[in-house]
């Protein structure tokens, strides 16, 4: 059995992204550690069975009961390499591995303006910001990778199926006769391809698709304006017809974190596994910026009880960014968000802010 804290992506991951601060393409072996981590550590202490110190956002999620990014792909490299996760373990602390779980942002070409996103993961929030910014991956980076060594492809974006660079890349595993490799798309569910793209689609058939979902009808609308609910649903049965796996990708902010449940016990009506992705940047938005008060309202929801010493001044940097936000879609949060509204419109009162 493998020791209780081993995780395959410090040694079998590959992860290109843009950083959010510089727009810069950065590449680490999972997009959970922080950027100054040092890798030879982590590696160190999953070899030696202990907790890293580096990994403390998959131990908050496990302490909490909620499944973790590690344990999500431990056992989806178990399965999809077709081997045994105590013999993978084995392979990594005698120093015998490589690049074989590989996740991409290919660009930031996208068609929504999410609320806790930016312009420099979205093109469509730099053209509401006015600032274009179209950011593309320099494809001589695609040269330096084994593509029929990889088990495990992940796709981010922007939206990947807005994106021709989704395709040029699928066109590589193709070239290397690799067509068994799991393929995940991390979608906003906008769009369904069609034509010859979803005929190169249907080759993978292992392909899942995995939605970027924060809440069910209009607070899905308003966190990732300006998508439909209605479409949305649509197109998941539609990627349901075609795929091996469909899954959600939750993003939980403190907009969204009083909606938890409802929203996890509608994933589980659906029949839709999930994974839940807690915002620490912006800092605004993370689910604990929350005054005390409000904080004693939900006592037993641990995202919001872990107080920070400038959650306040957080909290009110929030509202400040939901009001210009707001302005810029020509949107209201009260007509989407109800509850959150009634929480925290007295406190646009006390700093003379009217929401």
């Amino acid at each position: 059995m493998p020791n209780d804290y081993f995780c395959v992506l410090p040694f079998f991951n590959r992860e290109i992204s843009r950083t959010r601060t510089t727009n810069l393409w950065k590449e680490k072996n999972c997009c959970l550690l922080p950027y100054n981590h040092n890798i030879n550590e982590v590696r160190k202490d999953i070899s030696n069975g202990v907790r890293s110190h580096w990994c403390q956002k998959c131990w908050t999620l496990e302490d909490a009961g909620i499944e973790s990014d590690r344990q999500i792909k431990n056992k989806s490299y178990d399965f999809f390499a077709d081997q045994n996760i105590s013999d993978v373990e084995q392979e990594a602390i005698n120093g015998n591995y490589s690049t074989r779980m590989l996740k991409l942002t290919t660009t930031n070409l996208c068609n929504a303006t999410c609320v806790t996103c930016d312009s420099g993961s979205s093109s469509a929030w730099a053209s509401l910001d006015k600032t274009p910014n179209y950011i593309k991956l320099d494809t001589t980076i695609y040269d330096t990778i084994d593509w029929g060594n990889i088990v495990f492809l992940n796709f981010l974006g922007g939206e990947p199926f807005y994106e021709a660079e989704t395709w040029y890349v699928l066109e590589k595993l193709l070239s290397a006769n690799n067509t068994d490799c799991f393929i995940s798309i991390t979608t906003n569910g906008s769009i369904v391809p069609k034509g010859t793209k979803l005929d190169i689609l249907k080759l993978f058939k292992k392909l899942s698709i995995n939605f970027s979902i924060d809440g069910i009808g209009s607070i899905f609308e308003y966190m990732r304006y300006p998508l439909s609910w209605s479409k949305t649903l649509e197109n998941i049965d539609s990627f349901r017809n075609f795929t091996y796996n469909s899954s959600v990708s939750y993003t939980v902010s403190n907009l969204n974190v009083i909606y938890m449940k409802e929203t996890l016990d509608w994933f589980k009506q659906m029949n839709l596994p999930n994974n839940i992705n807690v915002v620490s940047h912006p800092r605004y938005f993370a689910p604990s910026a929350f005054p005390k008060e409000i904080k004693l309202l939900y006592p037993n929801n641990t995202f919001i009880q872990n107080h920070k010493p400038d959650d306040d001044l957080q909290f009110y940097q929030m509202l400040a960014e939901v009001k210009r936000q707001d302005t810029l879609k020509g949107i209201d949060i009260k007509n989407y968000m109800p509850k959150v509204y009634n929480l925290i419109k007295s406190y646009y009162t006390v700093r003379n802010c009217h929401v």
